[in-house]
């Protein structure tokens, strides 16, 4: 027999019901993930506005540099088209699978090369050429701002639900 003895008495039941509580949000993150894509669409106008890619490098002037309007924002057809899009388990924005702006969305986010298809030559801006090199100017991607609102998101998601609060 030991001459001093301990004993530590746990009531867990508060934190079981946590864990329950957690578990079972866990399984439809729905309300978070509408968040973290309405997060999502602020960056990409915010994008729009400054001209910037995720990083916040400025995209590529143009070349004639007129500046009668923002890039990418003639119509704004482009940024009209890109929409939120949320469920259970995923969050994103991209652009609508419209005639349009889906055409072009791609290649003025990546950048790249157009080249003829079945013919010799394009017409593009009033010119004929061989092909038409985009530079990238992405507005949509994953920089550190999207990652700060799904961690800020999801923070007080999970705050709520442990506390037992309405998430």
């Amino acid at each position: 027999m030991a001459a001093i003895e301990m004993t530590i008495s746990l009531d867990d039941a508060a934190l079981s019901r946590a864990l329950d509580r957690a578990i079972q949000a866990g399984a439809n993150l729905r309300q978070p993930m509408g968040e973290i894509a309405a997060e999502w669409m602020t960056l990409v106008h915010a994008r729009f506005e400054s001209e910037s890619d995720p990083l916040g490098v400025p995209w590529a002037k143009r070349r004639d540099d007129s500046g009668t309007h923002q890039l990418l924002q003639l119509s704004r057809q482009l940024l009209n088209a890109i929409v939120p899009d949320f469920g259970p388990d995923f969050a994103q924005v991209g652009v609508l699978n419209t005639a349009g702006p889906a055409k072009y969305a791609r290649i003025h986010n990546e950048g790249g090369t157009i080249v003829p298809k079945h013919k010799k030559a394009l017409r593009f801006g009033g010119r004929i050429v061989s092909q038409v090199v985009m530079p990238k100017r992405q507005y949509l991607g994953f920089g550190p701002k999207e990652q700060e609102a799904v961690t800020a998101v999801m923070g007080a998601f999970l705050r709520g639900v442990l506390s037992g609060a309405d998430a």
